[in-house]
């Protein structure tokens, strides 16, 4: 089957990563580079509970060039499905179905607007994936349910084939005749650990040790099964402890949900086609959510903390002030291939960056915060490194090294003899990745001065 993953995050990435795995063709489209490029140059690796393995799959920044597909599975972000469709038309031939994996709700109307209803599937998925680095996942496969179905409820050809394909895969999956109970019946699961591990920036395993934590997720959940019970949903549980459990069940204790993980890279979340979208059909029915509306709340609000501290720091950068002290105000570094430094300090570490001169297409010089200033010359050449293994080396404190070492991994660079944590860049310059006290960076980016 030809299939393409719209959307190929962590989640994407394991359920398409699987597919490859049994021999579909499977294209993988995500707007990252450095994710995409490690992908086709070494293949996406998946950590899972038997160990790592490497499989080969195709990937794509966009969907220019693939041509019609046999399936569609749409995994973006709820709030970028429009946007996302409408620039991947061309994968829609006359046979493709489009078949959405997203969480929340709202998603088939949207699509339907674009494709036409006849061709969607709906499906919900409880599989799970977290994303380590460019072209690097957890898969969190094995005991996870996926389920899908015709938006009618009809058993159809095209649905129970595309059923068998995924059990044959590994994917355990059972095509429905009430997918809209599906879907709701997802919904609980993300209500019951979505917003309270964003919120307390918690990974599973410390998450299901506070039993405050799991009475306020059960109470939020019985609000959504009331609300479903108003709005004549069919729900498969009548216990609202149950989604709770699910919602952890088979996955290591690492694992983060993936509105936490929006939160962690600086994004905004799902949470009003969650929590939010329980309070919307709350409403609607005459039901009230107050665990809901200030779960959706708290969410919120920490994203508007991230934009403020986004606008504070580009104020602060352009702000002049008057120095008390001196300071190395700038250090330049010659590079043969700036694109190349520009994505990895950006894609691999998380750095800002800002042009100074020329265009995106063809910079000439290049910032990152703290001062460092990447001028493009095409005709340099590193001279040979000295005994200590470098031409020059520069310390970068990460919030997470682990994180930041295993993203490096899949970029070529090499490993210096100063430490796993030192690693050499193509054009002759060093980087010591340090591991940063908890909140650190974030101080530090707050108070650095730029040039």
């Amino acid at each position: 089957m030809k299939i393409a993953v719209l959307g190929a995050g962590a989640l994407g990435c394991s359920i398409g990563g699987t597919l490859a795995q049994a021999g579909h063709a499977v294209t993988l489209i995500n707007r990252n580079r450095g994710h995409v490029d490690a992908i086709n140059a070494q293949g996406l690796r998946m950590r899972t509970a038997q160990g790592e393995v490497t499989v080969r799959a195709r990937a794509a920044t966009t969907a220019q060039g693939l041509g019609p597909q046999d399936l569609v599975l749409v995994l973006v972000k709820s709030f970028h499905t429009r946007e996302a469709m409408a620039g991947a038309m061309e994968l829609v031939g006359p046979g493709t179905v489009v078949m959405s994996l997203q969480n929340g709700l709202g998603h088939e109307d949207i699509l339907a607007e674009l494709v036409g209803r006849e061709r969607l599937l709906a499906g919900k998925t409880y599989v799970g994936g977290v994303m380590l680095g460019p072209g690097h996942i957890i898969a969190g496969v094995p005991g996870k349910e996926t389920l899908i179905g015709e938006l009618d409820g009809r058993l159809t050809p095209r649905a129970l084939a595309i059923g068998e394909a995924f059990n044959a895969a590994g994917l355990a999956t059972t095509v429905s005749d009430n997918i809209l109970g599906v879907i709701w019946d997802k919904l609980l699961v993300n209500v019951a650990t979505g917003a309270v591990a964003a919120i307390t920036r918690l990974t599973y395993g410390p998450l299901y040790q506070l039993p405050e934590i799991e009475a306020t997720a059960v109470a939020a959940v019985q609000e959504a099964m009331d609300v479903a019970r108003a709005a004549g949903i069919p729900l498969t549980t009548t216990d609202a402890r149950a989604p709770w459990t699910k919602a952890s069940a088979g996955l290591p204790a690492d694992f983060k949900t993936s509105m936490l993980q929006s939160l962690e890279k600086g994004s905004v979340t799902e949470i009003d086609f969650i929590n939010g979208a329980v309070v919307r059909w709350g409403e609607r029915h005459g039901v009230a959510t107050p665990v809901n509306r200030t779960l959706a709340a708290c969410v919120k609000g920490i994203e508007r903390a991230m934009t403020l501290a986004q606008e504070t720091s580009m104020t602060e950068m352009t702000k002049p002030s008057a120095p008390t002290r001196a300071y190395v105000e700038h250090v330049a570094v010659r590079v043969h291939d700036i694109h190349w430094h520009i994505r990895f300090f950006r894609e691999v570490l998380g750095m800002e960056m800002r042009e100074v001169a020329g265009t995106p297409e063809n910079p000439s010089q290049y910032w990152t915060v703290g001062g460092m200033q990447l001028i493009a010359s095409p005709g340099f050449q590193a001279p040979p490194s000295n005994d200590a293994g470098w031409l020059a080396h520069i310390g970068v404190m990460v919030d997470d090294l682990d994180a930041a070492l295993s993203a490096a991994s899949s970029w070529g660079v090499k490993t210096l003899p100063q430490g796993y944590n030192w690693l050499q860049l193509p054009d002759g310059l060093a980087v010591e990745l340090m591991q940063a006290a908890p909140g650190s960076v974030q101080q530090a980016l707050s108070v650095q001065p730029r040039a």
